[in-house]
């Protein structure tokens, strides 16, 4: 019997099918250009700040703090027209910072609840391919979108984003990534659906982030269906794929199922790393394959991959359990010694391709 999670994303899936049957096929015309349809772009704008614009150079660059805050105010002041008045700014090759224009894009999804204002702020963003986005504004949209349950604007708005800058998906996979960040897995993978229903290619990060969304949300069949399927189209699982299915099957205590996976890393060649081993020895002590977990533990550090401290304990909590004190209090000397060296914080960021 289908859960309730898996029979909305059904219902999604086949509205996002309808969509792109009616509004995205191929018949259909394209509604790329204009964005936006609240203010024609000849309309005058403020003269006291866009004299100012007006005598910047006509390279693209930045604007300074004062003119961005200008700017900013003025688009705030009249967020019916930001639209317009961001790409006129964008014309005079006057780009803002990616924290000013999330200001733009949080006044647009919270004082005016504008679904359609936010696609549209992205659409111009998008289309200029200088102002830059991080991963807050991502996440301000994805919020935008997740207080939502039409689906419409939101798949109109990844399409138009798709084509836009397809074949690179680096933008739709910060889309992808930050509506797993805010919990709203059925969107994501709506979004991946429509994807795939109009022929757009995911690429390896596309899969990796809906292997760690899945995953997160507990959905492990699910996971493990998603990284047969692409390895089945053709894409290699990288570390980070690894990565991804064996910390969510040690999350959920399925050590026989991440040993599989590991060995399967070995034989195609995937070098593990930090979290690769991390999720390992944590995984084989605790199915009381201690002798295992020190053997990886000799191999990352004769590799030069320092372990963490949470390595450490692991290994020692595990060996107690076994009534190997002797190795658990030499461990812990090791442990406790100035001359060992710990994995910090930045040894556990995902490796990244955004």
């Amino acid at each position: 019997m289908l859960s309730a999670s898996s029979r909305r994303l059904r219902c999604y899936i086949a509205a996002a099918s309808d969509l792109c049957a009616s509004n995205f096929g191929p018949n259909s015309a394209p509604n790329r250009y204009p964005i936006h349809k609240r203010m024609p772009l000849s309309t005058p704008l403020d003269k006291p700040l866009f004299s100012t614009i007006s005598s910047f150079t006509s390279n693209s660059r930045a604007s300074s703090f004062s003119e961005e805050d200008a700017i900013v105010n003025q688009i705030l002041s009249d967020l019916e027209n930001a639209s317009p008045l961001l790409e006129s700014s964008y014309k005079k090759r006057v780009f803002l910072s990616s924290k000013a224009f999330n200001r733009v894009l949080v006044a647009a999804a919270s004082e005016r609840n504008d679904l359609s204002l936010v696609s549209q702020l992205v659409q111009v963003a998008v289309a200029s391919r200088r102002q830059p986005l991080n991963s807050t504004c991502f996440l301000t949209v994805a919020k935008a979108f997740a207080k939502s349950d039409d689906c419409g604007e939101l798949l109109r708005l990844t399409k138009q984003v798709m084509e836009m800058t397809s074949p690179n998906m680096t933008i739709i996979n910060r889309v992808l990534f930050a509506f797993g960040e805010c919990g709203k897995i059925d969107k994501a993978l709506l979004i991946f659906a429509q994807m795939k229903a109009l022929n757009f290619v995911p690429d390896l990060y596309t899969h990796n982030t809906i292997l760690e969304i899945l995953g997160c949300a507990g959905r492990i069949d699910d996971m493990l269906g998603q990284f047969g399927s692409m390895k089945e189209a053709g894409i290699d699982p990288d570390v980070v794929s690894y990565n991804a299915v064996l910390n969510n099957l040690r999350k959920l205590g399925k050590f026989d199922i991440c040993l599989f996976y590991f060995r399967e890393m070995g034989e195609n060649g995937v070098q593990p790393d930090l979290l690769t081993y991390t999720a390992m020895i944590e995984s084989l002590g605790r199915s009381g394959n201690v002798d295992e977990s020190l053997r990886l533990f000799s191999e990352m550090k004769a590799r030069q991959i320092r372990p963490s401290v949470y390595v450490y304990r692991s290994l020692i909590s595990n060996l107690k359990k076994m009534g190997k004190v002797d190795l658990a209090l030499k461990l812990m000397e090791e442990m406790n010694s100035c001359d060992t060296e710990f994995a910090g914080p930045t040894d556990f960021k995902r490796n990244k391709r955004l």
